[in-house]
């Protein structure tokens, strides 16, 4: 009967010294939380994006697309971001003088390329959550088409050439960020860009336009468009 206490009591006495060296082991409780490591983050970015071309079918139509991106952590959930994306793509070439149902007379190249800023809201703060952390973000920047005036295009006459120029933008969206290592991230994102584009001033000219279109008809001088973008990037973080 002794010798069975001393047994007990010694185990007890264990099991206690254990707890004592190494009491943070015996209180850990797994978390579903991980901090986001480092401030900065460059990828590279891949997509597809659904571009409306305008009533009058003038603008830039849908493409894939590509580019860069540099984030860096501010205050709290708040991040910002820079992107660079190219568009290459195409749009109709349209005759004003042809009748409405009949006035593309081919296609032209478009060298999209979009330059944006955004400010970047983490759902999660500066932590992922079973390493996801979704965010919503706002921005603007510009687009220019730096492609050059297309063959088709010298059939129209000057006034009735349209020009995408520089075009101010607009965008929101949301997206998540997954950790998939410490440096790694995966990101995917929908977004909406708006842009302005112009329609060329002979196209107000009703006269152009074949009788059965009727006379005086006004076309609409300036219109909003919208791209979904729709892309996933690979960061590295540091």
């Amino acid at each position: 009967m002794t010798s069975r206490t001393t047994v007990v009591a010694a185990a007890l006495l264990l099991v206690a010294v254990g707890a004592l060296a190494n009491p943070a082991g015996a209180q850990t409780i797994p978390s579903s939380y991980r901090f986001i490591e480092g401030r900065q983050e460059v990828s590279l970015i891949s997509g597809y994006m659904p571009v409306d071309p305008g009533i009058y079918d003038l603008g830039p139509r849908s493409g894939p697309v590509a580019g860069a991106r540099y984030a860096i952590e501010a205050v709290g959930p708040i991040f910002f971001e820079g992107l660079l994306t190219y568009l290459p793509t195409n749009r109709a070439v349209i005759d004003p003088r042809r009748a409405r149902d009949d006035w593309s007379i081919g296609e032209t190249p478009v060298h999209l390329v979009m330059l944006d800023a955004r400010m970047d809201f983490s759902i999660t703060g500066r932590r992922t959550w079973h390493r996801i952390s979704p965010h919503v973000f706002v921005g603007g920047g510009l687009a220019v088409d730096l492609a050059a005036e297309g063959e088709r295009e010298q059939e129209l006459l000057p006034e009735d050439l349209f020009d995408f120029g520089t075009a101010f933008t607009a965008n929101a969206g949301t997206g998540l960020r997954v950790s998939l290592t410490s440096k790694l991230m995966l990101r995917a994102d929908a977004s909406i860009t708006l842009w302005r584009i112009n329609t060329p001033g002979g196209f107000q000219d009703p006269n152009k336009r074949p009788p059965t279109q009727g006379e005086g008809e006004q076309l609409e001088r300036r219109q909003w468009v919208a791209g979904n973008g729709l892309t996933l990037s690979l960061g590295w973080r540091f």
